[in-house]
């Protein structure tokens, strides 16, 4: 047996042993075509019109992640050898908890399909994880309560133990989050979410209730990955370029909604997209064509159609003519400026309804203050992160305080507003 190895962008090289039954499986789940589907998934989706390189896709960052929890395990079970008894569920969930996404985008694709729900990416990944037959055989073989386990682990349920879902979803850091702001960070070429892995990673515990914990003389290392992530969302995910790009992605599957019945092109997986209201009405073949190809086929066919609105909103973002943005400002009166900025779109012939937004960055920490890893004190007693460091503290209040907000429109029509920046 061997190991078999990927060129990493965080590590240099990662590997799996064949001779570790947990590694092993998880090199056979890596050919299965579910895992391989990924490749064709945008890890970063619009990011890519605003930071060239962010072409990379869910398929580097699903084996970091698993190779990070491996790693993590091992550590853990030096001092709680018990922790191995779970190596095997909780690596596999860390491999596919991403297996759930669709296209475009990841994360873009839920508000995209799904408006009126919340993301179910996960749970999009426990459906494939009963119904895909490559999958469930393979990890039946293996032992048969193993789906179960991982199920449970995705959908952080009671009758595991929690740190196994901690690991990969739990507040604060965790391998999911650990990956991503490093890779993201590198192939968009910024150094914005670099930060200490080993510091961080080397200092975690577990408590005696079983949860992942940190040892306080180490909160040094988490808090530089909560200021490295704090600015991967304000420099990244919520650049204000990138929202207007994500808006048009979203008004674009709007307007082909509101055109099914027509000559509209969409072939048989748009068409059941394009008339599902939630993921259940998704059957699992039509969920595994929804990839980014299919995706930008789509938009080169949209941007020949007669609707002069769909052919323009897929011309915006295959030729990368986005929108223009307005801040918004606590001086502002915004319903002047809405009002002004609709007078200016009927001169434009626009339609409002399409092509002015207001738009908002998101709360990055959101649920950290109510979930994230606990601190070990030097005397043994645990604590809260956010009571930890008073930096925290900090990030959590700045959310509400700096909460940007933008109008956003075409570049004539912002023209005709008179404004340049």
């Amino acid at each position: 047996m061997s190991n078999i190895s990927f060129a990493d962008v965080v590590h240099q090289s990662i590997s799996f042993n064949e001779s570790d039954p947990a590694e092993k499986l998880l090199l056979k789940l890596i050919d299965t075509p579910w895992v391989q589907r990924l490749r064709d998934i945008s890890q970063t989706a619009n990011t890519r019109l605003v930071y060239m390189f962010s072409e990379h896709s869910r398929f580097g960052h699903c084996l970091g992640v698993a190779y990070m929890a491996c790693q993590l395990i091992e550590k853990l079970a030096i001092k709680q050898v018990q922790v191995k008894d779970y190596k095997v569920a909780v690596s596999v969930a860390a491999l596919l908890h991403d297996i759930g996404h669709l296209a475009p985008g990841s994360h873009i694709a839920q508000k995209v399909w799904f408006p009126e729900k919340s993301d179910e990416h996960e749970q999009i990944a426990v459906r494939i994880l009963s119904q895909a037959d490559t999958l469930v055989n393979l990890l039946n073989s293996y032992s048969s309560d193993l789906l179960a386990q991982v199920q449970s682990i995705l959908l952080e349920k009671a009758d595991v133990p929690p740190w196994t879902w901690q690991i990969i979803s739990g507040g604060g850091w965790n391998v999911d989050r650990g990956n991503w702001c490093i890779v993201d960070s590198i192939l968009a070429g910024v150094s914005y979410g670099k930060y200490n892995i080993p510091a961080l990673t080397d200092s975690i515990v577990l408590t005696p209730d079983l949860n992942l914990s940190l040892r306080e003389n180490r909160l040094d290392a988490m808090m530089h990955f909560a200021v490295s992530r704090h600015a991967m969302y304000r420099q990244l995910y919520q650049h204000r370029v990138l929202l207007t790009a994500d808006h048009i992605t979203k008004m674009l599957v709007k307007r082909a909604r509101e055109l099914t019945g027509t000559n509209i092109f969409a072939d048989e997986t748009m068409r059941s997209a394009l008339q599902a209201r939630q993921q259940s009405d998704l059957t699992l073949s039509q969920i595994y064509w929804m990839r980014e190809a299919w995706w930008r086929y789509h938009l080169f066919q949209w941007s020949q159609s007669s609707d002069s609105i769909l052919s323009d909103l897929s011309k915006r973002l295959l030729e990368r003519r986005l929108f223009k943005t307005i801040r918004i400002r606590s001086v502002d009166n915004e319903s002047d400026l809405l009002a002004q900025a609709g007078l200016a779109m009927e001169k434009c012939g626009y339609d409002p309804n399409y092509y002015l937004k207001v738009v908002s960055t998101m709360d990055v920490h959101q649920g950290d203050s109510r979930q994230s890893m606990l601190v070990t004190l030097d005397d043994g007693r645990q604590r809260a992160l956010i009571d930890s460091d008073p930096l925290m503290q900090v990030l959590l209040g700045e959310e509400e305080e700096y909460k940007k907000r933008w109008l956003i429109m075409p570049e004539d029509v912002k023209a005709l507003l008179g404004r340049e920046r």
